[in-house]
């Protein structure tokens, strides 16, 4: 008996939110995404790959502007630069890369728009949103996509990317500032 009890308790604690909580919830977060004119933030990004034992961990820094201007620049251990300057890029699959970024921050994907479901559980200090995908070319890639908001903030806290082949990309964003003067130079490759 004790065991169904806390069974039945744990289970509510991480059922989804019903259906009406959800789509408030999505939108919340959505209209606030679209409200961010400009954020930089500070990232970890860890990569569990299947045919290695061991992680890869990257640290660097993001730059957003809503006009579809993303730097993306990995400090270390190697120094890297993803830079998409608006509509500027001509590679396809930089084009659609981009997309998915920018519409992970800008909110287009947990409104369920853009190829993928949504779905929304609450948990301590956070609301997760599991994002799968509904794009042929997507569900190649990835299996899922998990991301975490600040119930506070209502900001992407960590996105967790599981590939098809089971390898698992963990993006976890600290540091954010919105609102902040970001020169338009950054944004040139």
């Amino acid at each position: 008996m004790k065991k169904t009890f806390l069974f039945f308790i744990f289970s509510c604690l991480i059922l989804p939110l019903s259906f009406a909580q959800n789509a408030d919830l999505k939108r919340q977060i959505t209209e606030k995404a679209l409200s961010i004119e400009s954020l930089e933030c500070d990232f970890v990004q860890t990569k569990q790959l299947k045919v290695l034992n061991n992680e890869l961990v990257s640290r660097g820094k993001m730059y957003y502007l809503k006009d579809g201007k993303l730097r993306w620049e990995y400090l270390e251990p190697q120094p890297n630069v993803f830079v998409i300057n608006g509509k500027d890029d001509k590679n396809r699959i930089k084009a659609k890369a981009a997309s998915m970024i920018l519409d992970m921050i800008s909110g287009g994907c947990v409104s369920g728009g853009n190829g993928f479901e949504s779905s929304v559980v609450e948990k301590d200090g956070f609301y997760s949103v599991e994002l799968l995908p509904k794009r042929k070319e997507i569900k190649l890639l990835f299996e899922k996509i998990t991301l975490s908001f600040d119930k506070k903030t209502l900001l992407v806290s960590k996105a967790v990317l599981t590939a098809k082949n089971s390898d698992v990309t963990t993006v976890e964003f600290k540091n954010l500032q919105t609102g902040v003067d970001i020169p338009s130079d950054i944004f040139k490759h």
